[in-house]
């Protein structure tokens, strides 16, 4: 992309771009010979080859279980704020070029469609590497002898700067995605609906039971310098509701995402986390109890608080789609906080 100098993806030692340096590193320390030496000698010298790297991000290397941001597919650098939003660039460079790429006279607009998606499946890997990092957790495996932490959360800075990210790219509108010149060769409806799959997913995640509690944990061990579940919470609401500090417009992509946003806190308020059996999932889960856990009136409290700010709102509006949208939240909360029983 513009302003990229001396970038390799898999930079090597070996004159092939298929193989990168950690992969000639676990090809030394398992394979590469060592002589006249007896078995303890040997495992220290193991040992040292592991401690000359473990600095160094080159070389790490962990599953991708969703807790640990800095272990992502797809995903080679420090900050995935900073490189998501590079991505974004160059997706905004390619929509507007996406007929002239992909369409020839006599053809269909068959490949048009595919690489419309595939730009939509990206911003999707944009947003995951992004929301991974919102209760996330950095495992640095180490062995007895080397100093530090196994598992560090992501900071607090970093955690606020990413939910930011996703209230700018995602959550608002991203309108650059709507293009009508290509949806009207591609399909007869479907992009209110697209957009608001994609944004729901990743609202849903960010809101996942596991997340928020490590977030509580984070709290508890760090106090002031965790990113808590309350500022969050408080972040993610500023960001969907922003229109109603100023009445500014709500329009369909938006009111959809905020009849989705109550949806949610309405699910957390009636549902248990979902149980999965096998130790797989061991490394993916982090179980909590969510009637006795902070989870709930944490939730509560946004509910009441939007209600509140709703109320003062719907007067202010003459657009009868918004009244009635605004009108309608209310009712969704109402029921949240006090589901009927049939």
């Amino acid at each position: 992309q513009p302003g990229d100098e001396g970038v390799a993806l898999m930079p090597s030692d070996w004159d092939t771009p298929n193989v990168g340096i950690y992969d000639i590193y676990s090809v030394k320390w398992g394979y590469k010979p060592i002589f006249d030496v007896s078995e303890d000698e040997e495992k220290e010298i193991l040992r040292s080859w592991i401690r000359e790297k473990e600095d160094d991000l080159m070389f790490r290397f962990g599953p991708s279980g969703g807790i640990d941001p800095s272990s992502q597919t797809e995903d080679l650098g420090d900050n995935a704020v900073k490189a998501s939003e590079y991505g974004i660039a160059n997706l905004k460079r390619i929509m507007p070029k996406l007929m002239e790429w992909t369409t020839e006279d006599g053809e269909t607009y068959e490949e048009l469609e595919y690489m419309y998606n595939q730009v939509l499946g990206q911003f999707r890997r944009y947003m995951g590497h992004v929301a991974t990092n919102i209760g996330g957790v950095y495992q640095y495996y180490k062995t007895a002898d080397q100093d530090g932490a196994v598992y560090t959360h992501v900071s607090k800075d970093h955690q606020k700067a990413c939910v930011d990210f996703l209230n700018r790219n995602l959550f608002q509108t991203p309108y650059w995605m709507i293009e009508k010149d290509i949806l009207n060769k591609i399909e007869f409806a479907g992009m209110t609906n697209r957009i608001r799959s994609v944004q729901s997913s990743y609202l849903n995640s960010v809101l996942d039971f596991a997340k928020m509690a490590r977030m509580i944990e984070n709290e508890a061990l760090n106090g002031s310098n965790a990113y808590t579940l309350q500022e969050m919470m408080n972040d993610l609401k500023n960001g969907i509701w922003f229109e109603l500090k100023n009445n500014r417009n709500i329009d369909v992509y938006r009111r959809n995402l905020q009849r989705t946003y109550i949806n949610r806190l309405a699910y957390i308020m009636k549902n248990e986390q979902p149980t999965r059996q096998g130790s797989f999932w061991s490394n993916y889960i982090t179980p909590i109890k969510v009637d006795v856990s902070d989870i709930r009136s944490v939730t509560v409290g946004m509910l009441i608080s939007l209600r509140k700010e709703l109320s003062r709102s719907v007067k202010k509006y003459s657009d009868p789609n918004i009244k009635n949208h605004l009108t309608y939240c209310i009712g969704l909360i109402n029921n949240a906080l006090n589901p009927k029983t049939s």
